[in-house]
């Protein structure tokens, strides 16, 4: 059979044609409202996770406890973090089971969550605890549809000892080499809830980047991935960003559009300038920890703003137009220029303190190991660790040696604002080198064989052979690992900032989060303990000099407040006390003194 010449040239016919193709539906339309979602995919025993990226689906969540409100369903909740808004669900009830690499209040500082503490106390839930990147590492395995995956992480660790005695880690003989693999399984959720910049509504959704645990969660889910996007756009939009779409819509069984979907946490929207993104409500998030302190107060504030909004639209309403332009407002790169007016006079008034100095000290130390040391990136915790972070990284990059910043979320050769010292602030989350996940900032940048990075990180108790502990003391949680097992487990070495004290500076860690393999130094508050290689001890080097002590008072203090036998080298050296550039500095970062005060 032939074809007729005339009409198969025919360019317009071929466009008509091509024009009827494009014409039809790219997709089942999967749009419904966030109440008709839940209430169709969500089912009592359910493990839901909650994530995707930085934009957390916490209007979903809030759904889902209106729905199963003294209904007792036994859900495990799973996320990267479980942190000041998951607090609700925990306390009603709904959750048997957490599985999260932190477990924790996190702003605006870090600290142990109450009710998270008394429910492990108690047993009423079951904490699961993983660092960030094996977390991340068992979802894709379910999504590839492989039996374990292998890791970097966790080996040598008490988190690992406990998870192989249920099941969930194993060491296996490497078939292609000498050694041993740690391997993790699987882990696939009933159901995967994340929440879009944008989607149409075939469910392709746009993603806003740094990307933290990414998509990989959707694609592992076994039942139902719901998204809730800011805004449900065309398909021409969809395809003028299909780049920065992360979830296809055949994975998708609903979409919903849910405008500020992820408050009272961040939208970073920059890569996709007509969705704007937002900050987070730093007011709402106090307002939300300082709720957590009692029961009580967290059954007012759980009945104020969950149950007694029967809708998202009702809890927009409450929060008020007015707050809303006003959080959209701070997203402004320099907005930090219209706040500083109120918080300079204080901040300079403010008398120095052993964190100021502490942090001064540690960026000190931090700057030193950049310069002799071949670093190829900074990777640090919240809190003193990131501002000495920061303040080194600043330093060196005024001095034309600049050696990247990274946050384990995502963000790659940033440079941090002035005026907010929270490690994952807006201002922060854009205008940097790159934006990726956590599997590139841990996995490859800090774990990769060509790179050779610094991790600068916090803990509840540091031991004589330098392991780390933010998992637990006895009968009472702590935060859990987030990322820092896997730094420890694969940067070329780690500085730790440490309140000194003999009840954090321990003879032995009560439990091993992170093994102490590349700890190669320790600041406090009074000085720096260093060692040159994995094995041998740690050793008083330097002390912080404070007015009225001698040096001989400041190495005794030293020792005094050492919980091992705590050797001091031949010839300490007397720091001198911070500068006023160094002091300035600090607290242009941190004017309110969340972390320095």
């Amino acid at each position: 059979m032939t074809v007729d010449p005339a009409t198969f040239a025919d360019t317009d016919a071929i466009a008509a044609r091509w024009a009827s193709f494009k014409a039809q539906p790219a997709g089942i339309d999967r749009v419904a409202t966030l109440k008709d979602a839940v209430a169709r995919h969500v089912q009592a025993g359910d493990t839901l996770y909650f994530g995707g990226s930085m934009a957390r689906p916490n209007a979903a969540m809030f759904e889902v406890a209106r729905q199963f409100w003294s209904r007792d369903p036994g859900f495990t909740l799973a996320a990267p973090a479980i942190a000041n808004q998951h607090a609700p669900l925990i306390r009603a009830g709904l959750v048997k089971k957490v599985i999260a690499s932190i477990h924790a209040l996190t702003f605006p500082t870090p600290a142990p969550h109450p009710l998270y503490v008394q429910a492990a106390r108690d047993g009423s839930v079951t904490f699961e605890s993983w660092s960030l990147l094996t977390l991340k590492q068992r979802l894709m395995a379910a999504s590839l549809g492989l039996p374990f995956m292998p890791t970097g992480s966790l080996a040598g660790s008490d988190m690992a000892r406990e998870l192989a005695a249920t099941g969930q880690v194993a060491t296996l003989d490497n078939p292609f080499g000498d050694g041993a693999a740690t391997v993790v399984a699987p882990f696939a959720p009933d159901v995967t809830f994340v929440h879009a910049l944008a989607a149409d509504r075939f469910g392709n959704a746009i993603i806003c980047p740094p990307f933290y645990d990414g998509a990989w969660a959707a694609f592992a889910a076994s039942r139902a991935v719901i998204i809730t996007a800011e805004r449900i756009v065309g398909d021409d939009f969809i395809s003028r960003y299909s780049h920065q779409v992360q979830i296809p819509g055949h994975c998708v069984a609903a979409v919903c559009e849910v405008p500020l979907g992820g408050h009272p946490n961040s939208l970073p929207g920059d890569a996709v300038p007509e969705v704007p993104g937002y900050p987070d409500d730093y007011a709402f998030l106090e307002d939300l920890r300082n709720a957590g302190k009692s029961p009580e107060a967290l059954d007012r504030w759980s009945r104020e703003w969950i149950l007694d909004c029967d809708s998202h639209e009702a809890y927009l309403a409450k929060l008020g137009a007015d707050r809303l332009h006003a959080l959209r407002g701070r997203r402004a790169k320099d907005g930090w220029r219209l706040e500083w007016p109120e918080l300079a006079g204080p901040a300079a008034a403010r008398a120095s303190s052993d964190n100021e100095r502490h942090a001064v000290l540690a960026a000190r130390i931090l700057r030193e190991r950049l310069r002799s040391g071949d670093l190829s990136c900074i990777l640090a915790g919240l809190g003193i660790s990131s501002l000495a972070a920061w303040m080194a990284s600043l330093l060196e990059r005024r001095d034309g040696h600049n050696v990247p910043l990274m946050v384990e979320a995502g963000m790659f050769g940033y440079v941090p604002s002035p005026a907010d010292p929270f490690l994952f602030n807006y201002r922060n989350m854009s205008g940097g080198l790159m934006e990726t996940d956590a599997l590139t900032t841990l996995g490859v940048l800090t774990g990769g064989p060509r790179n050779r990075a610094v991790g600068v990180l916090g803990a509840a108790q540091v031991d004589r052979a330098g392991n780390l502990n933010t998992s637990k003391l006895p009968d009472f949680m702590l935060t859990g690992s987030g990322g820092a097992n896997d730094i420890g487990s694969a940067a070329s070495e780690v500085l730790v900032t440490m309140a000194h004290s003999p009840k954090r500076l321990v003879e032995a860690v009560h439990f091993i989060t992170t093994p102490g393999r590349a700890v190669r130094t320790i600041v406090t508050e009074l000085g720096v303990l260093e060692r040159r290689a994995g094995n041998e001890e740690f050793v008083l080097s330097r002390v912080l000099a404070r007015d009225g002590h001698s040096k001989a008072d400041l190495v005794a203090m030293a020792i005094a407040k050492t919980g091992w036998a705590l050797a001091v080298a031949d010839d300490v050296q007397l720091e001198p006390a911070p500068d006023a550039e160094e002091i300035s500095l600090a607290r242009q970062l941190d004017p309110k003194g969340l972390f320095l005060g």
